[in-house]
């Protein structure tokens, strides 16, 4: 296979992860880096105009919520105006009508006049660009991204939405069934095919040809600690900022039992609840409704097998009796390592 240059993105809600992966080096002298998550940033941008009493408008693109829409929240909460395009509205709620009885206006063709733009995106293409080539490395044609994508469900929780979703793929592939081509990103993915949009633009923008994949942020970093498992069947549990997903997995990518739970919720079950619920979840004995109800994702259980090898990973990882999968030197960059092993799984 020919030499392989990526920029590789894994967007979080703490941090954004980056690596310019090239695999003619060792990936541990590969460009890193380690920074705030996008929507931390955004949040920022929003608590300035809030101190400062500045009406704002949303523009750009659908991205990730959590402190952004917090930030939103309370902007609107001191009696100042928030404009927004369509689509950056959809970051708030999936359902319009919710965004607007928030006391959002959303407008197509706004008044400019008397508002400070807040652009809203998950991918910094433009910074990047400029960074490195401020430092005469060129960007690659490749982009890997990571991002959290619930799915597009106005109508229904997207809680029970998102995990049905990872089910119905699951029950008929694997892991890598999550990382799409920037052709192939199914419809109700509406923050994935944004953010490729967004890179889209910007590469049409400089005259740049850039090919884009995109994965859920949980699957590539269950990826990328399948890399540093030494038998199978095996367990892996991610504790991100956010979501905490385990998985008992097979060594071809294919998954026996899945569940998703927020980390809060796990970090409040302590050290002996967590382990307790892992137990159980190995040995068939969590169910959906379970999880759903303790205000998680859910869970399914296609067979119970017997589990020889133990991985954590992610942010959260302590809160874990497992070791942590360290696949090149550095957790933080897990789910950047999931991105590149599932780009030579499918064209190796």
């Amino acid at each position: 296979m020919a030499a392989i240059k990526a920029l590789t993105v894994d967007v979080g809600t703490g941090t954004q992860d980056i690596l310019l992966y090239e695999s003619n080096k060792n990936i541990r002298n590969c460009l890193k880096m380690i920074l705030p998550s996008p929507t931390l940033i955004v949040a920022e941008k929003i608590k300035e105009m809030t101190e400062r009493q500045k009406n704002i408008l949303l523009t750009g693109y659908t991205m990730g919520g959590g402190p952004s829409t917090f930030a939103i929240r309370k902007h609107l909460e001191r009696g100042l105006k928030v404009t927004s395009l369509p689509e950056p509205a959809l970051t708030i709620n999936d359902d319009i009508r919710k965004v607007e009885e928030m006391g959002v206006e959303i407008s197509n063709n706004p008044e400019r006049e008397g508002l400070v733009e807040v652009e809203l995106r998950d991918v910094f293409m433009r910074e990047f660009h400029s960074f490195f080539g401020s430092i005469g490395i060129e960007v690659p044609d490749k982009v890997f991204l990571a991002v959290q994508d619930h799915g597009f469900s106005p109508d229904m929780s997207n809680r029970r939405f998102r995990f049905r979703v990872f089910e119905k793929t699951l029950r008929g592939g694997n892991l890598y069934s999550f990382f799409y081509h920037e052709d192939e990103v199914p419809e109700h993915f509406n923050r994935m095919k944004s953010a490729l949009k967004s890179i889209k633009d910007f590469s049409d923008g400089k005259g740049l040809k850039i090919e884009s994949y995109v994965i859920d942020t949980v699957f590539a970093a269950l990826i990328g600690a399948m890399t540093d498992l030494k038998r199978f069947p095996a367990f892996i549990v991610n504790f991100g900022n956010s979501h905490t997903i385990g998985a008992v997995v097979d060594e071809d990518g294919s998954v026996f039992s899945l569940f998703e739970h927020h980390t809060s919720i796990m970090r409040r079950k302590g050290s002996e609840g967590v382990k307790k619920f892992l137990e159980s979840f190995i040995h068939g004995k969590i169910d959906n409704e379970q999880v759903f109800g303790e205000g998680g994702h859910g869970a399914f259980v296609k067979e119970v097998v017997e589990v020889r090898d133990f991985v954590a990973t992610g942010p959260n990882a302590e809160l874990s009796p497992y070791r942590t999968a360290n696949p090149a030197g550095d957790t933080m960059i897990t789910g950047n390592v999931g991105m590149i092993h599932a780009y030579l799984q499918r064209n190796g």
